[in-house]
């Protein structure tokens, strides 16, 4: 009988090890993954500051002032001659004073940062 006790609580034993190493070997690489992952995302973000940076620098100043805290969309317009008349609060972005405005929107789109969400023949983002 004390053989089969023995054999009972190595078993157990080795199970509980084998569960604990099991379980601390997936904390830590999806910890590292999510720190990989945060690295990505910073340096793509960095790479289109790099390709548009007056654009970003408008936007952040846009998005960041005290009076605009919960302004969360914008849209295009050809040049600055046409009016922004919208009923919600929202920026307006002029093609004649960024270089390929509409270009740079799509690359931001493709990459997650904003999205289109239309309500008239207009795209608002």
């Amino acid at each position: 009988m004390e053989a089969w006790g023995t054999y009972f609580v190595t078993f157990l034993l080795g199970v509980a090890t084998g569960g604990a190493g099991n379980y601390l070997a997936f904390k830590y690489t999806d910890r590292r993954r999510d720190s990989e992952k945060s690295k990505r995302e910073k340096d793509t973000f960095k790479k289109i500051i790099g390709q548009m940076p007056e654009l970003i620098a408008e936007m952040k100043a846009d998005f960041t002032k005290k009076e605009n805290s919960f302004v969360r969309e914008f849209f295009v317009l050809p040049h600055d001659k046409i009016p922004c008349n919208s009923q919600e609060p929202r920026f307006c972005y002029y093609e004649n004073e960024h270089h390929n405005l509409k270009g740079k929107i799509a690359i931001l789109e493709n990459y997650g940062y904003i999205i289109d969400v239309p309500i008239s023949d207009t795209p608002i983002y």
